[in-house]
């Protein structure tokens, strides 16, 4: 394993989720997200659609092996953060009213008079850190970020682009948690918990009870029944048995008699 890989898979361990990329690692993405939107399968309007995470982790795999980068959490959070930095950068050379802004492909930097920051920053606080900080992949994140400028009209602006991202974390969520809460009540639901009190099936249950009581009545009564004839039976053969008995005895009593006589 690769030193960076190795310094980037402690810190993930350590911070949970959170993960701090590397330029190489960076690059890797960005020339692998180049390289699925020019295959097309997953491309969309203003990006990728559903599905292309994965197909990048494939992607990288064979690229950073040692990296162990998955689409979630690691892909999904640095791709999102990169479209929000590329989002900053469009709006400045891109924007109706910026007009002061310009991009030097050499340093791949934006570039403009401290009055034009100054001014900017005021109502654009994020775009501050790019004043001295490059941007290398604004080039390519404009072309799978921006729609068909072939029409000569680049309808999304940046705020829509943020606010669609802020959307698919909302939808993500909300996602997240109604599984949740479907998994959740799957799991706790017990009979205990169930009220049949109101089911149709209620009357069936009555009757059947009512059945079986007739049953177990009728079979407790021939119990009864065969109990009382059997002691009957056994009372009377006692009887003939004591009464055999006490013959025997008698003729025994008489023999011993004469004898002595």
């Amino acid at each position: 394993m690769s030193s960076f890989s190795q310094a980037n898979v402690s810190s993930q361990n350590s911070r949970g989720t959170k993960r701090k990329w590397l330029p190489e690692e960076d690059a890797a993405l960005v020339a692998c997200m180049v390289d699925l939107h020019n295959v097309g399968t997953f491309n969309a309007d203003t990006g990728f659609k559903a599905g292309y995470l994965n197909e990048l982790e494939k992607m990288l795999e064979k690229v950073l092996p040692d990296a162990k980068l998955k689409a979630k959490p690691n892909l999904e959070s640095r791709i999102r953060t990169l479209k929000r930095d590329w989002s900053i950068v469009y709006d400045m050379l891109s924007g109706k009213n910026n007009s002061g802004f310009g991009w030097d492909e050499n340093r791949q930097l934006v570039v403009a008079e401290d009055a034009v920051w100054n001014s900017y920053i005021k109502s654009h606080k994020e775009a501050a850190q790019f004043k001295h900080r490059s941007f290398p992949y604004y080039d390519q994140l404009t072309a799978i970020y921006t729609k068909d400028r072939a029409t000569g009209k680049d309808a999304q602006t940046v705020a829509d682009i943020i606010e669609e991202i802020d959307a698919e974390d909302v939808a993500t969520t909300n996602t997240h948690e109604e599984r949740n809460d479907f998994h959740g009540c799957e799991a706790d639901v017990s009979l205990d918990d169930m009220d049949l009190s109101g089911t149709q099936q209620q009357p069936a249950i009555n009757q059947g009870d009512s059945t079986f009581s007739k049953k177990k009545k009728k079979t407790s009564d021939a119990s009864d029944h065969i109990s009382s004839t059997s002691f009957n039976d056994a009372a009377t053969l006692l009887a003939e048995k004591i009464e055999t008995v006490g013959v025997e005895i008698n003729r025994s009593i008489a023999s011993e008699v004469l004898i002595q006589q």
